[in-house]
């Protein structure tokens, strides 16, 4: 007989599915800053506890729900260019005013054909990885002397990303050469970890509105702890397409429960799609 608890947690599962694909991001359900920070108050003031070799313990779940994106104001109106939707600005902890990619000339109406296409071309809309950067910051990190492990209860799926810390450089194996998330190593720059991403597949968005991408995207993560809180910061460059690496920052707030296994993704969409209009229609 399936328990009480169990019937709550599907409840909550199949309500959540529902925010996902009847939301104006489609694959994507909103990112509550603010609501995470509020669980933490005082966070930032705290002492940043520290692992036996000195480094910042970055240990615990900091972040739910899913992805990176842009909030821009456009009128007296928020505007979804990525992970989050536009309920009310006071609800992130982010700045409203996010830059978007700068794509060489040559490439913005191909960025403009995807944006208007996005409910047929966005792989994220069909079930498939986001990919970094888009895959957003880590829901929760296991840090070890050796290596940290990023984990993800994901839109698409529970995801991981194993980065060593041990000074090797990036797989040349070619059975990996392009994959969703990319070829991680870290290092530390005093207290913060950076992750260095290479080998990362076309096949995934920056973000969304036609955000693509080439083969030769180079992603840099930065995460550093301040008390209760990590300062996460991620760059994607693209000297193909971009005319300039692109930035986004975020605060995490440690969070006091646990992170719970996403519900599995099924496209049940695509063969009743009726016309191609999405969520943000003003580019």
């Amino acid at each position: 007989m399936v328990s009480e608890f169990a019937n709550r947690r599907t409840l909550r599962r199949a309500a959540l599915a529902a925010l996902i694909f009847a939301s104006p991001m489609g694959a994507w359900a909103q990112t509550n800053y603010a609501a995470e920070a509020a669980k933490n108050p005082g966070a930032a003031s705290r002492p940043t506890p520290r692992l036996a070799d000195g480094h910042p313990d970055l240990n615990g779940v900091w972040h739910h729900f899913f992805g990176i994106g842009t909030i821009q104001k456009v009128g007296q109106s928020f505007v979804v260019g990525g992970a989050f939707s536009p309920q009310s600005a006071a609800l992130y902890n982010a700045p409203l005013d996010d830059p978007e990619p700068e794509y060489k000339p040559e490439f913005v109406a191909k960025v403009k054909s995807l944006n208007q296409n996005q409910v047929k071309e966005d792989p994220a809309l069909h079930c498939m990885p986001p990919g970094v950067p888009r895959l957003g910051p880590p829901h929760q990190i296991v840090q070890t002397l050796k290596q940290v492990i990023f984990l993800y209860a994901d839109s698409t799926g529970n995801q991981w990303r194993v980065i060593p810390l041990d000074g090797r450089p990036h797989s040349t194996d070619p059975e990996t050469a392009e994959t969703y998330n990319g070829d991680s190593v870290g290092r530390w720059e005093g207290d913060t970890l950076v992750v260095d991403v290479t080998r990362l597949t076309d096949e995934t968005w920056l973000g969304d509105n036609g955000l693509f991408h080439s083969r030769k995207l180079h992603v840099t993560e930065r995460l550093r702890r301040v008390g209760d809180t990590i300062q996460y910061q991620v760059t994607a460059d693209d000297p193909e397409v971009l005319q300039k690496p692109w930035t986004l920052s975020r605060t995490l707030t440690l969070q006091p429960d646990a992170l719970e296994e996403a519900a599995p993704c099924v496209d049940k969409d695509a063969g009743h799609y009726v016309t191609l209009e999405h969520h943000d229609n003003t580019r």
